[in-house]
């Protein structure tokens, strides 16, 4: 995910195409005024899967499993289960 940088009225006139890069391309595009404030453009999808990713950090008990996993996981102690048992 990189972040472009477009001007308000490069957006406002090219909107169409702004808002098709973002989507098309997984962009992330800065959006400045005149008086330099600026704000965000993202995908939906990207949004909540960092937000979804920020909650689960901001749990540090969650934050220590999900650690712990991933060093599971790059040590190479994982074993296939079957969830159908789990699914609704």
């Amino acid at each position: 995910m990189s972040l472009q940088t477009v001007s308000f009225q490069e957006c406002s006139t090219q909107f169409p195409k702004v808002f098709e890069r973002v989507l098309n391309n997984h962009e992330v595009i800065s959006i400045s005024n005149a008086s330099k404030q600026t704000v965000v453009m993202l995908d939906a999808k990207e949004y909540n899967s960092l937000i979804e990713t920020l909650y689960l950090l901001s749990n540090s008990a969650n934050a220590n499993r999900l650690r712990e996993g991933i060093a599971q996981h790059q040590q190479g102690l994982v074993r296939e289960i079957d969830v159908t048992a789990y699914l609704d």
